[in-house]
């Protein structure tokens, strides 16, 4: 009997196997998947991200060159020797995220929040100036 080739079998045993490697050498993991909504209002640009299991002073937000930038980094969790552990998950690591802001924004009035896993970040809308040229 043929056997068909299943592309998402595939995928998961490559991702199986690279979370094997990554345990072996006892890499930090590093995740990309931070879920962000990004609102447009009409003042200001709102972002709110999950970033479940982090502490407040994990967490680091800055804006650089038109870049709202995310980063959350887990400290390693101390092991205890005495639990005998079927499989251990929880260690170290960090998210990151990226986010290209569509208008600029007024760094100075940037404020951002921390509740529950989820982190809201407000960045004011940078008021352009408007220049009338004369026409001769």
């Amino acid at each position: 009997m043929r056997k068909f080739f299943d592309p998402f079998e595939e995928l998961k045993r490559m991702q199986d196997r690279l979370s094997r490697m990554f345990e072996e050498f006892e890499v930090p993991y590093y995740s990309l998947s931070m879920p962000v909504d990004v609102i447009d209002e009409k003042d200001e640009i709102r972002v709110i991200a999950d970033l479940p299991g982090f502490n407040k002073d994990e967490i680091e937000v800055y804006v650089e060159d038109g870049t709202l930038v995310i980063r959350a980094t887990r400290k390693e969790e101390v092991e205890e020797r005495k639990k005998n552990y079927i499989r251990q998950e929880r260690r170290f690591g960090e998210t990151y995220r990226r986010i290209s802001l569509p208008v600029d924004v007024d760094v100075d009035k940037i404020k951002a929040k921390y509740n529950n896993g989820i982190l809201e970040v407000i960045l004011p809308k940078a008021e352009k100036e408007r220049k009338v040229i004369k026409i001769d």
